[in-house]
Order: structure tokens, then sequence, then C-alpha cells
């Protein structure tokens, strides 16, 4: 049955990524689409190949299949009314990942690449919102549209990390063969120009880092619509995993992590550069008993605190419960002491066996730590040292002049930990 013009404009506005833009935005899509007709079994979109239209289903169903030269073809999902489908290849320029095939005989809107690059160019909120429903598909559905894709000269295997920020893959390079991950910013960032300057400061800190205790930048490259950082690949468990066993650790074991991140803190403080964001989720126990730092995406360099930044960043910077208070009142007037108390917030939960900090709302939290009373060594954990028991009070002080003025002391903690001990004890 053939559609009016106006129900056009419903499945458009009604459609996810197109419902929020303004009617005027929707008409100029509307001006330059044309309905486009398919029967069952026709392929509305051939992998491989570098689209040449954006198209929204009017009506009938579609299959996204993946034909690899190994395996069967692989049907990935299904398309229905007011699906969105190419909008990858137009915003990445790069080929297609998939077949989408009619399953009914299908119709179509369907935007020639060149009028859609026109719009984006003249209303960039379009371009935005389908960035969107680009990350929203990447890293996190059950065939990603990039997995096993050859990029510049390395093949990803596998979603490894998805984050607001950016989604990680591991990868392989296919000139040795060596592992390495792939932290790509988020699709939906790309026209955001305070996080890609975030990104791309991060890249800056990251080619000035030389440490054991850090995940190393191998390399950094654009594609597929965004930008790549190459990073030395970390196997083993992110400390979140042990974190979430809620079962308290011995001691050993929380001095030698501990030790760790503290060396690497050193580090970077000396280089003039706050974390901003210590957290289990940001560091990873290798097989080999190390542990990386393996996030700066919310890094800074202290000079660069300043009025720009305070005019930039007027929310919360960290994660709440292992803030210090100072992150809470002032994001610019913070220095290295408040990564000190993110460390012994760690060092608490691992040793405890629960998160020091549990309060619902940022203003509850707040209070509690103004207010923190450290509980007594012995109710902390089984065997907790007092030089370890100094170290938390110290730094989980809400006073920063109270604080330490190093983690020289903690640092010499380090060493490589008995991974299968820990796992086991844990």
């Amino acid at each position: 049955m053939e559609q009016p013009p106006g129900e056009y404009a419903r499945v458009l506005a009604g459609c996810r990524p197109f419902r929020d833009l303004p009617e005027d935005m929707i008409a100029a899509l509307l001006a330059r689409m044309q309905e486009v007709s398919f029967k069952k079994g026709d392929k509305l979109i051939r992998q491989d190949v570098r689209a040449d239209s954006l198209q929204v289903l009017l009506d009938g169903r579609a299959a996204v299949i993946v034909v690899s030269g190994v395996d069967d073809p692989t049907e990935v999902a299904e398309v229905a009314v007011g699906d969105v489908i190419g909008e990858m290849a137009l915003i990445s320029g790069e080929p297609t990942s998939a077949d989408v095939v009619a399953r009914d005989p299908v119709r179509t809107l369907s935007l020639p690449a060149g009028d859609f690059h026109d719009l984006a160019r003249k209303h960039p909120e379009i371009a935005v919102v389908l960035t969107r429903l680009i990350a929203d598909r990447l890293g996190g559905a059950v065939a990603d549209a990039l997995g096993g894709k050859l990029i510049q000269g390395y093949r990803i295997r596998r979603c490894v990390g998805r984050g607001g920020m950016a989604v990680v893959y591991e990868a392989e390079r296919e000139e040795d063969g060596s592992q390495v991950a792939l932290k790509m910013m988020s699709h939906r960032l790309t026209y955001d120009t305070r996080a890609l300057s975030r990104f791309r400061e991060e890249t800056t800190l990251l080619e000035s880092f030389d440490h054991v205790n850090l995940a190393k930048l191998l390399g950094r490259f654009s594609a597929y619509g965004t930008h790549f950082l190459v990073m030395e690949f970390c196997d083993g468990v992110g400390l979140e995993t042990i974190a979430a066993r809620r079962v308290p650790i011995r001691e050993e074991f929380v001095r030698s992590i501990t030790g760790q991140i503290a060396r690497a803190l050193e580090y970077v403080h000396g280089l003039g550069v706050l974390h901003r964001d210590i957290k289990p989720s940001n560091a990873i126990l290798t097989a080999d008993g190390r542990v990386k730092l393996i996030d700066f995406g919310v890094a800074r360099p202290v000079q660069r605190l300043d009025e720009a930044t305070r005019t930039h960043e007027s929310s919360i910077v960290g994660t709440p419960c292992y803030m210090a208070p100072e992150q809470f009142e002032d994001t610019t007037d913070i220095d290295e002491r408040m990564d000190r108390y993110a460390l012994a917030c760690m060092a608490f939960e691992f040793l405890a066996g629960r998160r020091l900090f549990k309060q619902d709302t940022s203003f509850k939290m707040m209070q509690r730590k103004m207010t923190l009373q450290l509980p007594a060594r012995e109710s902390i954990g089984s065997g907790v040292g007092e030089e370890m028991y100094d170290f938390l009070k110290r730094n989980l002080d809400p006073d920063r002049n109270n604080r330490s003025d190093t983690l020289a002391p903690q640092a010499a903690w380090a060493a490589p930990v008995d991974v299968a001990a820990l796992t086991g004890d844990a």
C-alpha cells in the first residue's frame, strides 16, 4: 500500500536517531529522500561496498548477514520499520560490514550519500544523532560492526571494554601477530569539541609516559570517522573484578598492589600530571603480577587546571566514592593529594572487602567524607598493620593539608603480586 508523504514524516520523526530533531531538519531530510522498493531476497546493502545511501525502512523486514571467507553467512540482526541502515559506512567512509537482505517485500526512504554529506555540513545535528546511533551499536552488540575488521594493519578480535568516552578492542597486528589494545573514541563524541580535546590531551600525556606500571602508547590513527589509540595490551584481570568479590584481601597483597599504583602515581606526579580518577576499574593485574594503570582519559597537567579549565569543566570529574572532598567543591583547586586520597579508598576497599563510601547521592557522600572517622585498625580487616593504617588515616583525612606529601613510602611496597595466591585468597 502506497504511503503518502505525511506518513514518511511520521516514520522519520518516530525513528530513534531522528526523533529529537526539530521539524525543519526532518523536512530538510525528507526533501532529499526518495522511496525505493525491494523484492524479497534483494540486497538493500552489500557487504564490503562503499555505501551510496542511508536508508530508513518504511515497511517489511530485512536480515543483517555477515559473510566471511571462512565461515557460513551469519545472521546477526533483523531490521524493522523505522530502523536506519547504512549510517556507519556514510559517517566513516569505509565499506559496509554486512549484507542487508529483504525478508519480505520492503520499501525504504533512501538518502543518497552526496545529499547526506551536504545536509550534514548545513545541519551538523543530523550527523551528531547518527554518530550516537553508531556509538550504541559498537562494543555492546552480539556481533560488533568492527569485529574481524582489518584497520590500519590491526585485526580486531573482540571488544574488551566500553565506556562513555571510548570503546577498547583487543586486536592483532598483522605484521607480527602481536596483541595490542585499540582504544577508539566513541562516535557519540566526535562532534563534541571538548571531548575531542580531552582525547587528544590524553594522547599527548601517554606519549610522554614510560613506566612499568603504565600501559604504553604504541601509536595512533584516525579511521571509521573517529580516532584510535594503539596501546600495549595488558592481559590480565581488572582490579574491579577482584574488588567486586567483596571479600577481604590479606594485607600482603594489598601492599603489593598499592605499592605499584603508588609508584606509577609518583612517576606521573613528577611529570606534573594528575590522574583524577584512580579506581579499581582503571587498573589491570597482569598474569606476571604487575599492576598497570590503563586509563588517563580525565588526567590533566597541573598547570592546565586554570581559569580556562574552570570555564569548560563545570561538572564533577571523577568517580564519587573515590573522590577527595575538594573534588566535589572545585575541580580546579586540586593537586596530587586527591590521587593519594583515591588510592587510600582503594586500599581500604581491598582490605575490608567493602567500599568505604556507599551513600546514594553525591551530597550524602560528601557529608560522609567530611565527617569520616576511620574505623579502628582491627575492624578493617585481618592483620592490618600500623604502617598501612597510618597510610589510610593520613590520606583519607578530609583536610588535604593533613595528607601525605608523597607516596614514596608506599612506592617502596611495590612487588609482583602472586596472582594465583591472590585469586585463591580473594
